[in-house]
Formats: structure tokens, C-alpha cells, sequence
């Protein structure tokens, strides 16, 4: 059984936030090789914090995506370490939510031979619903080319604010994601073209398949 739920940090259960943070690290620091903060085999920062919430995508109780979500009008990655990458004011607005450490484990997913969920764009379509529950208007992220070409052809309604370069000198993305009925409707339709749901149960909050 698949989950997607939103925790609070101080409410997340110590054993599932040492396993996120296992999981950011084998994520972040060994596949990707971003320049993040690591103790031990776990990767997290300061902006993991009483001021943010977790989207935990869970699959028979092991995380297997996560994303984490801070509000524009608390400290956040985009007006923090991303402010030099851009020629760009981020707006510190309380309708918006900043989104970073986005990932699906690839490992675990691939080990799960018996389901072709989605859960990349389920991540995506939850990221939507929970925005919309919360009345925000909309989420921004900082990305890589390969995952802006992602979102794109995921048919998510997605603006470029600034383009810039990160300390790698590689091109990176400042975006503002859509959480509208376009977005939601197109998330929808590419999940069911691969895993068959109502469109209507799609729409809920939490998500459980």
C-alpha cells in the first residue's frame, strides 16, 4: 500500500526522520554530489526546523519520496543559499511554499517490481493537492536542467522566474509551480495513464493507493 501524508518536523517519529535523512544523504551527497551538509550517513540543515512540514511518500511503511515544504515568509533555501544563483528578488510571501530536497529512492522503487505506480508524479500530484489545501496560490523551487525537463513533460503548469548558475557553474532553475485545476488535472491524467484510479480519488488529501 502506497501513502502520502504531511508531518510537521516536530512531529515526525525519530525512526522515520533518521530514515529520511539516511535516504537525503544517499540522495544528495553520494548519487548527486550536491554540496549539502552531512553527519555521519545522514544529510540535513538548519532549514530542518520547527518551520517545516514533510510530504512522506511510504510504500508498505518504508519512505521511498519526500519532498520538503517551508513558507515564503520564513527563512528558506531560495531567499538563503540560492539568492546569489539568481538576478532575482524572491518574494517573501505567506501564499507561497518553498519546496527543496525533493526525491524518489530509485533503489527501493526499482525493487518493487509488483506495482508500476507512478511515484515521481504522484510526489508531484501531492505536492499540488497539499498547496491547494492549505489555500496557498502557488509553490517555488530552485532546480536542475534535468529536473526542470521533468516537470515540464509532466504537463505541471510551471513558469521560469530566473535562470542562473550553481557553485558548479550548471545551469539552475527558479520556478514558480502551478497549483490550479490545469496542474492538477494534468498530474491526474499522466498517473492514470500507468496506474488505473478514479480521477476524483486523485483529487483528495492525503493521497492512499
Amino acid at each position: 500500500m502506497f501513502n502520502l501524508i504531511s508531518v510537521k518536523y516536530q512531529d515526525i517519529i525519530n525512526d522515520k526522520l533518521d530514515e529520511l535523512y539516511l535516504l537525503r544523504k544517499k540522495t544528495f551527497k553520494d548519487r548527486l554530489d550536491w554540496q549539502v551538509t552531512c553527519v555521519g550517513d545522514r544529510e540535513f540543515d538548519s532549514y530542518d526546523n520547527e518551520h517545516t512540514h514533510y510530504l512522506l511518500g511510504c510504500y508498505d511503511g518504508y519512505i521511498v519520496s519526500s519532498v520538503r515544504f517551508i513558507g515564503m515568509d520564513q527563512p528558506n533555501m531560495i531567499t538563503g543559499p540560492f539568492k546569489d544563483f539568481f538576478n532575482y528578488q524572491a518574494p517573501e510571501d505567506g501564499m507561497l511554499l518553498e519546496s527543496s530536497r525533493f526525491f524518489v529512492d530509485k533503489t527501493r522503487v526499482q525493487g518493487l517490481a509488483e506495482t508500476k505506480l507512478p511515484f515521481c508524479h504522484l510526489l508531484f500530484l501531492g505536492m499540488v493537492n497539499y498547496a491547494r489545501t492549505l489555500g496557498k496560490e502557488a509553490i517555488m523551487t530552485v532546480c536542475s536542467k534535468s529536473m526542470y525537463t521533468i516537470l515540464k513533460r509532466s504537463g505541471w503548469n510551471i513558469a521560469v522566474e530566473s535562470m542562473g548558475l550553481s557553485e558548479k557553474k550548471e545551469p539552475v532553475y527558479l520556478l514558480r509551480l502551478g497549483i490550479g485545476d490545469d496542474s492538477q488535472d494534468a498530474l491526474i491524467k499522466y498517473i492514470r495513464r500507468h496506474y488505473y484510479c478514479e480521477g476524483s480519488y486523485l483529487k483528495k488529501w492525503p493521497i492512499y493507493l
